[in-house]
């Protein structure tokens, strides 16, 4: 059996939090079976996909504007999955 070891390099953050969010964030996290830490960490990558996906979709629609209001493609040839493509 072949075992692989990914070492993440992490630093430590300090928040200022009110006292009862942090109250809630623990309530939570214990119901879930995970860690505040955990919480945020996830928060954060969601948040940030999220941003990654949106600069991604201004700028396909920039690269449209670009082209000019004539599209010279038979808009017979685009597939439905590429208009509705997501980064």
């Amino acid at each position: 059996m072949r075992v692989t070891l990914i070492y993440v390099l992490s630093r430590n953050l300090t928040l200022n939090l009110p006292a009862d969010l942090i109250r809630q964030a623990k309530i939570h996290a214990a119901e879930h079976d995970t860690t505040v830490n955990a919480l945020v960490r996830e928060l954060l990558q969601e948040a940030l996909t999220r941003d990654g996906r949106a600069r991604a979709a201004a700028d396909r629609l920039l690269a449209l504007a670009d082209r000019g209001p004539y599209f010279t493609a038979d808009p017979g040839s685009i597939r439905r999955e590429e208009l509705y493509e997501r980064s």
